[in-house]
């Protein structure tokens, strides 16, 4: 047979349902009687046969080299058959009719159904006793093991194989069917996963650049005017939101590819929430926010959990917060409660300058709820960093709130944290 050419390996079960063989088997030998089963295009059983007899183990008493020799046997006569994608009946070497009918797809084989196992007509039992003795097998033994074997005519045998072929070649048609979609599928999954590596690389050149061309920025506001670095102050707020929309992209491609992978260390809670906030500062030198850090005495000096995830967070919504309501107070709480072994970080960010209408707030309370990677493909702006917020807490087991207070809005962040002990984390 003139085998095609493909790029990949396709298994025969990736374009047939297994249940659909499964049937055509089962169905196949209970109208014929003959033993059946599939085997992929290595010979490899996709299930178990159907109506198989253990008659090379039983009339060899048992003799794995006898057994070997049979498959062996049996192998060579059915590969020619398969390499010319020709469907054959054969005598194996015990005399006994077998078949076999390949599954083809443009030129490859995709699998085939072997089966046999049928004592003809003909065979009268003094041929039989010949045979074994032929085959080393003890003649008594191999007669009473070959009188189990259903008994037909080789033209019944023919008749059922034909009837399989024509089974072989319906499925070849849906197998080639299917196999157009599946490598129009993979071909559209490769596009995009192109298209998706090279927004990702953009985007990282983007945020590299922006970057670099903030602390320039920074570096000439020290050396202009106060009219100069007044526009120079606005630019850099405008950067800063710039900045944080690309990390966002990045963000939601990772963790649209099923990239996002949580990480667990010792840190401390109150170096983590300085250093974010030096680092919001740093972008955004003198911001009209004044931000305040409390924490509580309650709260372990050392806990386990995803540091980075939480800074990310945190840092997110302060961006957010100087960027958009840039004055006014940021006070942020950290407490914490315990909960059998964990203890739950619980981080409060209190935004006085944010007021927020009854209709606001009930939107953005239904929107860190529910937003889901569906979501994300929808939004746009900051937005899509809130939505990034609510999932990054969501991996972490953690929850989200939103409330307005007398003066502000608050979002309450609670987390599962493990309170480490002498280097140990507390409980395990």
């Amino acid at each position: 047979m003139q085998r095609g050419c493909r790029m990949e390996k396709i298994h025969l079960t990736e374009l047939i349902d297994k249940n659909i063989l499964r049937q055509i088997q089962e169905g196949f030998s209970d109208y014929t009687g003959m033993a059946v089963m599939v085997v992929d295009s290595d010979g490899i059983p996709v299930m178990e046969g159907s109506r198989f007899t253990n008659f090379c183990v039983n009339a060899a008493e048992g003799s794995k080299s006898a057994c070997r020799t049979c498959e062996s046997c049996n192998w060579k006569a059915v590969s020619p058959s398969l390499c010319d994608g020709k469907s054959s009946v054969y005598s194996c070497r015990a005399g006994f009719l077998n078949y076999a009918v390949p599954i083809v797809i443009q030129g490859n084989l995709l699998g085939s159904f072997l089966g046999g196992q049928v004592r003809t007509l003909d065979m009268e039992e003094e041929c039989m006793r010949q045979k074994a003795a032929e085959m080393g097998f003890a003649p008594e033994r191999f007669l009473d093991t070959a009188r189990q074997l259903l008994v037909l005519s080789q033209n019944e045998v023919i008749r059922g194989v034909d009837f399989l072929k024509r089974i072989a070649g319906a499925l070849s048609e849906m197998a080639y069917h299917n196999d157009q979609n599946l490598q129009e599928s993979r071909k559209i999954g490769r596009a995009a996963h192109s298209q998706t590596d090279f927004i990702l690389n953009l985007s990282r050149n983007m945020k590299k650049n922006m970057k670099e061309w903030m602390n320039c920025v920074q570096q000439m506001e020290d050396q202009a005017d106060s009219q100069a670095q007044h526009k120079m102050k606005n630019l850099l707020l405008q950067g800063t939101e710039v900045y944080s929309m690309v990390e966002d992209v990045i963000e939601y491609i990772k963790m649209s590819e099923g990239k996002i992978e949580l990480s667990e260390n010792n840190y401390c809670i109150r170096k983590l929430l300085n250093q974010t906030v030096a680092g919001i500062k740093g972008c955004v030198p003198d911001i009209g926010t004044r931000i305040e850090i409390q924490i509580d005495e309650n709260v372990p000096e050392n806990m386990l959990g995803d540091s980075g995830r939480i800074g990310q967070i945190v840092n997110k919504l302060l961006i957010n917060s100087v960027t958009h309501f840039p004055q006014g107070d940021i006070v942020i709480k950290a407490a914490c409660q315990k909960v059998s072994y964990a203890a739950m970080l619980i981080l409060s960010i209190e935004i006085s300058s944010m007021e927020l209408s009854e209709q606001q707030l009930k939107y953005i309370q239904e929107y860190m709820r529910n937003g889901s990677l569906h979501t994300l493909e929808r939004e746009e702006g900051t937005e899509l960093g809130l939505s990034l917020v609510s999932l990054l807490i969501r991996q972490m087991s953690g929850k989200i709130e939103v409330m307005c207070k007398e003066e502000g809005t608050v979002f309450t962040i609670i987390l599962p944290q493990l309170e480490v002990k002498g280097g140990t984390a507390y409980g395990i």
